[in-house]
């Protein structure tokens, strides 16, 4: 008994310090395929992240939080490239794996909304784009779970599918009412 105890806090240290490690291989690897489609290397971004998401399967397992985002960035990365193939099961798949893995009234799917609202504006479906929005805002609100910086974040979203319908005065109130916000993070070195 005395050994087992030792050796199984040296066996947990060492799964959390290889879990620790393999997480930030995985976070600099998705940081590369970013840059990528920053500079529009679409071909490298989707390679590399066909790659990561191969790997990141192969170690966590199907269901692990790595997989609503390598969802998100396969859709932003076919939409760059023009690929339109899947792109609406793609999302869906991001919302689900989100929901399945965090829950359907967590922060984290919520986020996951957010982005997916951001992505239909870039496609320029803007509809789409503010009905995941408010998806995202009765969510957090019916959970509590309306933060500050989740509320402007969901605004200049929001703002932007507002531009893009033709509702610019709607959307410089809007922006407008986040002026505060952004003001003291600037002053708190925070921006």
């Amino acid at each position: 008994m005395k050994t087992v105890r030792p050796l199984a806090i040296l066996l947990l240290t060492v799964t959390a310090f290889s879990s620790f490690s393999q997480d930030k291989k995985f976070d600099k690897s998705l940081k590369k395929i970013d840059r990528y489609y920053a500079e529009g290397d679409f071909k490298k971004a989707s390679a590399s992240l066909a790659s990561l998401k191969k790997s990141i399967v192969a170690k966590l397992g199907q269901k692990n939080t790595y997989v609503p985002g390598l969802f998100i960035r396969e859709a932003r990365i076919n939409l760059g490239a023009g690929l339109l193939k899947d792109f609406d099961k793609i999302l869906n798949d991001a919302l689900l794996s989100s929901g399945s893995i965090f829950g359907d009234n967590s922060t984290h799917y919520a986020s996951t909304l957010i982005d997916v609202a951001a992505i239909y504006n870039e496609y320029g479906n803007y509809r789409i784009s503010r009905e995941y929005v408010d998806r995202a805002r009765d969510l957090l609100t019916k959970t509590n779970q309306l933060t500050e910086p989740l509320k402007t974040r969901i605004g200049l979203v929001e703002a932007e599918a507002m531009t893009g319908q033709g509702f610019s005065n709607e959307a410089i109130s809007l922006l407008r009412s986040m002026e505060q916000y952004f003001a003291g993070r600037s002053h708190s070195g925070d921006g």
